[in-house]
């Protein structure tokens, strides 16, 4: 529930969907209940297979003040694909890499807005500092890990000066016990 989210302090939710969701519904409903300051990142991963159902929905929910952008709508290997959408829409488009040189390969594409950024922690801070040095921003993305691999992307993510955006860090909201013994 996003009021229950937004009382708890949180500022936003990820969701994970399908072109055929219920999207102008859905996003009401979180900005009734949140407000507009509630953001949603809208993550596919990869399930829209055409650029045109990415930049559909994207025009679709431009008028929503709480939509904070798109993850990955369609596969990540058609940067060409990225810069068609990106071109096509108001809302900031991010990609899921976690690779140095697919992040390489993004950049010099300038494929999107944002980065979330995954893999080991050598090589998250390799790609948090070609996002930096191309000047834009990402994120620590999750696994939905135990306690001590999410305690160490938080020291990361703490580290990469181009992680300025919430992290993905939900393992130990999900899980019955993270295995670390005092917080």
């Amino acid at each position: 529930n996003a009021r229950r989210g937004a009382e708890r302090g949180f500022r936003g939710i990820k969701m994970k969907c399908a072109i055929d969701d219920p999207w102008e519904e859905r996003i009401q409903a979180i900005l009734d209940a949140a407000g507009p300051d509630f953001k949603v990142t809208i993550d596919p991963n990869e399930r829209f297979y055409r650029p045109v159902e990415a930049i559909g929905l994207a025009r679709r929910l431009a008028r929503f003040p709480n939509v904070a952008m798109f993850e990955s709508p369609v596969p990540q290997g058609n940067l060409a694909w990225y810069q068609q959408i990106r071109a096509a829409i108001d809302a900031p488009l991010a990609l899921h890499l976690g690779d140095a040189r697919a992040v390489v390969r993004a950049v010099a594409a300038e494929a999107c807005d944002y980065y979330n950024l995954g893999g080991g922690m050598v090589d998250f801070l390799r790609s948090a500092a070609i996002v930096a040095a191309a000047g834009t921003l990402c994120w620590h993305g999750s696994g939905v890990d135990l306690g001590i691999r999410e305690h160490a992307m938080l020291h990361a993510a703490a580290c990469a000066r181009a992680c300025a955006l919430p992290s993905d860090l939900v393992g130990s909201w999900v899980r019955e016990d993270d295995l670390i013994v005092e917080p």
